[in-house]
C-alpha cells in the first residue's frame, strides 16, 4: 500500500493531488482550514476576493489532469471567451479592436475554480480531502537523508496531540505561507537560498452586478498603459452568476483606496472609459477588498548542498509571483503535470527526488523572468534586462493593433503559451518595421498607441500624468 501526503488543499494541493493518484494507492490532502461546502472565502486563501485568471497553458495542464473540467465549469454559468474578441488590451482608453484569435480564455472567481476541482479531485479513487488539518513538522528516517512522512494536528488539539502520518512521498502545497524551509532545519538542512522582487504594489477589487460598460466586450478589458510609467493599471472583468470583478493597482502614492470616492478618483486616472464607468458604479455598500502582498519571491531549493528523498515544493512555497501577472494557478499546473510523469519513478528509485525538484523550479524560469524583468525597474537594483523588457512591452503594445499576427504573439507570451511567439516573421515584422515618416495634414507627426488602428473607448476619462536577494 503506498500512501503520497500533499500539504495544503487549494489549487496546487488540488492539482498534486490529481496528478499523484494514479501512481499511488492512497492520496491524503491536508488542508488546515475547514472547508465548506459552498464557495465562501477561507483565512488561508485571502487574495480569494481579487481578479484571478487561469492561463491558456495552465487550462490546458488542468483539461489533461481533470478531463472535461472546463465544460463543467462553462455548464455551471463560466463562459469561454476567446481573448482576441472579449478580453480587449486597453492602452489609456485605446483598445485593440476585437479580432478572434482562436485563443480561448474562461473566466470565473478564484472560489468558483478551487470548490468546483475540489469535487472533482475528492471523486478519483484513493483520494480523501482532510480539512482542519495542520501538518507541523517532516518525518525522516535517522540520517534525515528520506522523509518517511509528516506530523499532524487537527485544529483546536495541542501538540501533545499530534499524529504521525506515513508516507511514500510528502509534497508541500501549502502556498504563500510554506514552512517546508523551517522543517528542513529541523532535519538539519540549510536555509535555502531567496531572491525577492517587490515593486511595492498593491491592489483592490470591487464586485459588481452585471454592468452595461461591458457588454461590447462580454469578458473584460485589461488597462495597462500606465504600466510601466507609474506602475499603475485596471481590469474590468465579467465572471460566473452575473458578477463583475473591477481591480485597480498601483504602488507608491497610487496604491488604491477601499473608499468608494477615491476608488473612483484613481479609476478615471488610467484613462479607459470602461474601468471608469465601472468604477462609478462602486458605492457605499459594495463589497471591496484590498491585498498588498504583491511580491515576487524565489526559493532556490534546487540549489541546496543536499535534498531530501520523497519531499518536493510546488506553487507558491517555491516560487511566488506577483498576482498581478495572473501565473500562479498556472505554474502549479504545470508542475503538477510533471509529478504525474514523476512519481512511478520516484516509487521505484527516491534518489530521481532531486531531479524532480529541479524540474519542477525550472516550470518557474519563464514566468519568474516575465514578472520580474518588470517589477524589478521598481527596486533599487533593476534587472539587466529592465531596459530591453520595457522597450520590447512598450513596442508590442503600442503595435499590437495593426498586427493581427503580433497580438496573438503578445497574448501567447503572457499566456505561457509560447515563450518564442515572436520568432513568427510577420509578427516579428510587425514589431521591428520602422514608423511611417509621411503624415496627412492634421495627422499628428507620431500617432500615439500605434495610431489609428486603435479603437478609442467611446467616452473619456482622465488621464493620469526595490530588488531585495537574500542569499
Amino acid at each position: 500500500m503506498t500512501r503520497a501526503v500533499v500539504v495544503g488543499g487549494s489549487i496546487a494541493g488540488l492539482l498534486a493531488a490529481a496528478a499523484l493518484a494514479g501512481a499511488f494507492d492512497e492520496v491524503l490532502v491536508l488542508e488546515r482550514d475547514r472547508l465548506g461546502a459552498d464557495e465562501g472565502f477561507r483565512p488561508g486563501v485571502p487574495q480569494a476576493r481579487h481578479v484571478h485568471g487561469m492561463l491558456l497553458r495552465g487550462a490546458q495542464a488542468v483539461e489533461r489532469l481533470l478531463p472535461g473540467m472546463q465544460e463543467e465549469l462553462r455548464a455551471d454559468g463560466a463562459a469561454v471567451v476567446d481573448m482576441g474578441e472579449q478580453l480587449l488590451v486597453s492602452n489609456q482608453g485605446q483598445v485593440t479592436p476585437p479580432q478572434t484569435l482562436g485563443l480561448p480564455l474562461q473566466l470565473f472567481s478564484r472560489n468558483f475554480l478551487e470548490t468546483r476541482m475540489r469535487d472533482r479531485v475528492k471523486a478519483l479513487p484513493g483520494v480523501t480531502v482532510q480539512d482542519a488539518m495542520s501538518v507541523t513538522g517532516l518525518c525522516a528516517a535517522q540520517d534525515g537523508g528520506r522523509i518517511t512522512g509528516v506530523t499532524a494536528l487537527a485544529d483546536g488539539e495541542s501538540d501533545a496531540s499530534a499524529e504521525v502520518i506515513d508516507a511514500d512521498l510528502v509534497v508541500d502545497a501549502s502556498g504563500r505561507t510554506s514552512r517546508a524551509a523551517d522543517w528542513l532545519g529541523a532535519l538539519g538542512y540549510p536555509a535555502p537560498d531567496e531572491v525577492v522582487v517587490d515593486a511595492g504594489q498593491s491592489y483592490v477589487t470591487a464586485w459588481l452586478d452585471r454592468h452595461d460598460a461591458l457588454s461590447d466586450t462580454g469578458g473584460g478589458v485589461y488597462e495597462i498603459g500606465q504600466n510601466m510609467a507609474h506602475g499603475r493599471g485596471g481590469v474590468g472583468v465579467a465572471i460566473q452568476g452575473s458578477q463583475v470583478q473591477v481591480l485597480l493597482f498601483g504602488r507608491g502614492a497610487d496604491q488604491p483606496s477601499t473608499d468608494p470616492a477615491e476608488f473612483r478618483a484613481q479609476a478615471r486616472r488610467l484613462g479607459s472609459a470602461t474601468i471608469t464607468a465601472l468604477a462609478e458604479a462602486v458605492g457605499p455598500g459594495t463589497p471591496i477588498y484590498t491585498y498588498a502582498k504583491l511580491i515576487n519571491r524565489r526559493r532556490l531549493y534546487h540549489r541546496m548542498p543536499r535534498w531530501p528523498e520523497r519531499f518536493v515544493v510546488v506553487g507558491d512555497g517555491l516560487c511566488m509571483f506577483n498576482p498581478v501577472y495572473g501565473q500562479g494557478m498556472t505554474v502549479a499546473a504545470m508542475q503538477a503535470e510533471d509529478l504525474r510523469t514523476g512519481a512511478a519513478g520516484l516509487l521505484r528509485d527516491p534518489g530521481r527526488t532531486r531531479a524532480l525538484q529541479r524540474r519542477l523550479a525550472r516550470r518557474t524560469s519563464v514566468p519568474w523572468l516575465l514578472a520580474t524583468a518588470q517589477d524589478s525597474r521598481w527596486t533599487e537594483r533593476p534587472s539587466l534586462l529592465s531596459p530591453f523588457c520595457d522597450w520590447l512591452l512598450e513596442r508590442m503594445v503600442t503595435r499590437i493593433a495593426g498586427s493581427r499576427q503580433l497580438h496573438k504573439a503578445f497574448l501567447q507570451i503572457l499566456q505561457l503559451l509560447r515563450p518564442t511567439a515572436l520568432a513568427n516573421p510577420r509578427a516579428l515584422y510587425a514589431l521591428l518595421r520602422p514608423r511611417p515618416t509621411h503624415r496627412t495634414e492634421g495627422e499628428p507627426a507620431e500617432r500615439p498607441f500605434g495610431g489609428s488602428s486603435w479603437r478609442r473607448d467611446h467616452t473619456s476619462g482622465d488621464q493620469g500624468s526595490p530588488e531585495r536577494t537574500v542569499e
